[in-house]
């Protein structure tokens, strides 16, 4: 990810309301960095252990190249230089505060919306973005798809991005004329500190279900992370309940915001009074506090039934009329690797999805079956080095509603392939599936496999650009490959 952005601050000024200890001296700040591959004259650079590396391996190479200053955590540092060394607790917790302070605390001037949840967060994100561009409500969002603006699309590399870029991309955005952010808020971003200090205006919580359970263990501590986002709302923000999910009590009761509920049933503020879902989307009737919509829309299944009236909660709150927002969903939507269909000149019918989980293999092929199609054929696979008791679930529920299945590779990382395919296979029960560990052999096998009014799903991936084998990231492109696929046969 590249933003310019040029700020210039003192060191002491930057250290504003964090704890340290070490001496800083009277120099100021041109950029804050927790890569040495960044740091410029000028740097503060921040020594950041993370999953594979240690910063404090590059301090020597930071201040090498520019660094005048160093943050680190209290372990001893071995270095020939007077660069001063300041020592914090914890140092992902102080990065966030320094980045706060570094870009003026940009979240403060802009309405921020936070979409958390275990599925549905890009979509949501997606989507209440649309109504308010829609709208000339400027806007952009952040997530899975990239940082996303009026002008283009910047990969950030993670859901939530770090601290540092997290902040420098909202201060790009106030500078740049957007009024409302619109961003994914992950589990892993909240209990790395990473969303510290934001000011978020509007929370909405879409649902908890079992994943990234090999980082936070139990689903307890699961959702202790997503809690933390609502408590720290204060009595001016606002918050978003799906209160059809079990959790909804459990995040309503942590905070302080004034809670705005959706849901399928009229105990909420905004419900569907009536729906119908086919093979061409969806239509519904919508109260929203009491006004009435009706919409029509070619995104389908349930699960986006849920992820428009969330949506639309936020819009309305935002100051979008309910016959504006009806109006922007009435328009053409597609979500990029939420369901997304691959035209194609053999015209055939497949559909790209990153479902990864149970939850989310259940909502998305549930709603492929009821489409009745002649023949369902499913491709995907399981990351590696990531929550080993997904795998069998996953398979489970594609041998349910799949007519054939096809376990292939998706990020198998540095585990064994062959292992996580193991995994997977315990799941299964009948003989109507084939391994074929190479992605694209398993995409032209199955693309080769199919019949008259046959649809394939094709999942995991989604907008993805890359396969990570042996900690390599391989460029790697789902949609491009299955066009490529098609071409050729």
């Amino acid at each position: 990810m590249r933003i310019e952005n040029r700020v210039i601050m003192n060191l002491s000024r930057l250290l504003k309301n964090i704890d340290y200890l070490g001496c800083p001296t009277d120099v100021n700040i041109t950029s804050i960095t927790h890569d040495s591959r960044k740091v410029k004259h000028g740097s503060l650079f921040i020594a950041l252990k993370g999953e594979f590396e240690d910063g404090y391996k590059y301090i020597n190479d930071a201040i090498n190249n520019g660094a005048v200053a160093i943050l680190a955590n209290s372990r001893p540092v071995n270095i020939k230089s007077d660069t001063p060394i300041l020592n914090v607790s914890n140092v992902r917790q102080a990065m966030a505060k320094i980045a706060c302070n570094f870009f003026d605390n940009p979240s403060e001037k802009i309405n921020l919306i936070g979409v958390t949840g275990t599925n549905g967060k890009t979509s949501v994100c997606y989507l209440i973005n649309h109504i308010l561009n829609d709208n000339n409500f400027p806007s952009g969002s952040i997530g899975t798809l990239g940082y996303i603006n009026s002008s283009n699309i910047i990969s950030t590399g993670f859901t939530t991005p770090e601290s540092i870029d997290l902040q420098q991309i909202l201060d790009t955005s106030v500078k740049g004329g957007l009024e409302n952010i619109v961003m994914e808020v992950s589990s892993h971003s909240i209990a790395m500190h990473r969303v510290d200090g934001l000011n978020i205006d509007i929370a909405i919580f879409t649902n908890l279900t079992p994943e990234h359970l090999d980082f936070h263990k139990t689903m307890e501590n699961y959702l202790h992370e997503k809690q933390k986002m609502f408590t720290k709302l204060d009595k001016n923000s606002d918050c978003i309940i799906n209160i059809d999910d079990d959790y909804s009590e459990k995040i309503v009761l942590k905070t302080k915001a004034n809670v705005i509920k959706y849901g399928l049933s009229s105990n909420a503020d905004v419900y569907p009074i009536n729906y119908n879902l086919s093979g061409e989307g969806l239509t519904a009737q919508i109260s929203i506090f009491k006004k009435t919509i009706n919409i029509s829309t070619t995104l389908f299944g349930k699960y986006n039934l849920y992820n428009i009236l969330a949506a639309i909660s936020a819009a309305s709150i935002c100051g979008v009329s309910p016959q504006k927002i009806e109006s922007s969903l009435n328009k053409p939507i597609s979500i990029p690797g939420r369901l997304e269909m691959i035209y194609n000149q053999r015209g055939k019918t497949i559909v790209v999805d990153y479902a990864h989980t149970p939850d989310a293999f259940e909502n998305v092929l549930h709603s492929i079956a009821e489409l009745k199609y002649n023949k369902i054929i499913t491709v995907f696979g399981c990351g590696g080095n990531r929550d080993v008791s997904k795998r069998a679930p996953m398979g489970k529920i594609a041998e349910k509603y799949s007519d054939e299945v096809v376990i292939t590779s998706d990020n198998p990382r540095t585990e064994n392939l062959n292992k996580i395919i193991d995994d997977i296979l315990i799941g299964f029960q009948n003989n109507n599936h084939i391994v074929i560990p190479d992605r694209n052999d398993a995409l032209r096998y199955a693309i080769n496999n199919m019949k008259r009014d046959s649809i394939l799903l094709v999942l995991g991936k989604g907008v993805e650009n890359y396969q990570e084998v042996n900690g390599e990231k391989i460029p790697y492109n789902e949609k491009k490959n299955i066009l490529k696929v098609i071409n050729e046969s």
